[in-house]
């Protein structure tokens, strides 16, 4: 196994049996593409279509392109796999750069999930959700299903807002609006990490007057966690799976039925079985179409389909709803 966690002392030793062709099958992150392999015979790339496969500090490279490059110059297979391909991917397949392989159907007796859009027009949300939606998510809890919530903001809410004279707390460094974390009681950069204690009053005028804007996945929890009290709920976000072991252990919790609604951020989307989970929610859709990532239509499609492999993925039905003020 490779990875920026293994220690140097491991990685010397690994790196000698590499070059010795004593290890024989490496598993690793991006990094394992520039390993001195002798004898390399075959590459595969797991979800190829991942942002976390381009390198964007000190030394600048996309992994997959790095993989198809090796591949090339030592005249070996590479697989590319994934269920979202990227664009350009598709396009190499769709033109016959590539072999196009393609997994028509789902493991065992599972069958596609339904996809719905439900329009917020006019609608007053909780929590960001449909009232509609909130029963029916009320209805597969009493089923005995589990119903995951996807958001793409971690933390309580992503702005703080004076509503005296309108200032907005902002990370001086980045010129970012800090994000404010509640259950740390403090306002954090997601953009350079620097933080800051929670204040109960504005900076700039000193009012009392100030307020959270948006949604993010603890004020999400908090909300369906007080809304149906008789059921457990729990927050899958890189803040709520720090250490080495939690997001394993949560994994865990969740298969065993511990907790009924799942509340997250990408972390939850890709590669999990939750083979009781029959309804998937995906939040905040419209700030994927207004993005100024050229590639946020793309990604979203991705998201989509990701999501929709979470749900009914065994003898249960699944269902996949979109909330978006874009439907008419």
């Amino acid at each position: 196994i490779w990875h920026s966690k293994i220690t140097p002392k491991n990685k010397r030793i690994m790196w000698k049996g590499i070059i010795e062709n004593k290890i024989r099958l490496i598993v690793g992150a991006r990094s394992a593409l520039l390993l001195p392999f002798k004898k390399l015979g075959l590459i595969v790339v797991d979800e190829e279509h991942d942002e976390s496969y381009k390198q964007q500090d000190k030394l600048r490279y996309h992994a997959r392109d790095i993989a198809a490059y090796r591949a090339n110059q030592y005249n070996i297979p590479l697989v590319l796999g994934t269920a979202t391909p990227s664009l350009e991917s598709l396009h190499n397949a769709l033109s016959h750069k590539y072999r196009h392989l393609i997994l028509a159907q789902r493991a065992g007796s599972a069958s596609m999930p339904t996809q719905h859009l439900i329009d917020l027009g006019g609608q007053v949300l909780d929590a960001g959700i449909a009232p509609s939606m909130m029963m029916r998510i009320e209805q597969q809890l009493k089923a005995g299903n589990q119903v995951l919530i996807y958001v793409n903001r971690r933390g309580y809410a992503p702005a703080l807002i004076c509503e005296q004279c309108g200032h907005v707390e902002t990370c001086l460094d980045c010129d970012n609006p800090f994000t404010v974390h509640l259950s740390a009681h403090n306002l954090q950069c997601h953009r350079c990490g620097k933080f800051e204690p929670y204040q109960h009053s504005c900076k700039k005028c000193h009012s009392k007057n100030v307020s959270t804007q948006g949604i993010g996945t603890e004020q999400i929890q908090q909300i369906l966690a007080k809304r149906f009290s008789d059921y457990s709920c729990v927050r899958i976000d890189s803040d709520s799976t720090r250490g080495k072991r939690k997001l394993n252990e949560l994994l865990s919790e969740i298969n065993q039925n511990k907790h009924q609604l799942l509340v997250g951020t990408q972390i939850l989307s890709k590669g999990h079985h939750f083979p009781n989970v029959t309804l998937a929610l995906i939040l905040n859709v419209d700030s994927f179409l207004f993005s100024s990532d050229y590639r946020a239509p793309e990604k979203l499609a991705q998201l989509v389909t990701q999501l929709s492999g979470r749900a009914g993925r065994e003898n249960k039905p699944g269902e996949v709803w979109l909330q978006s003020y874009q439907v008419g």
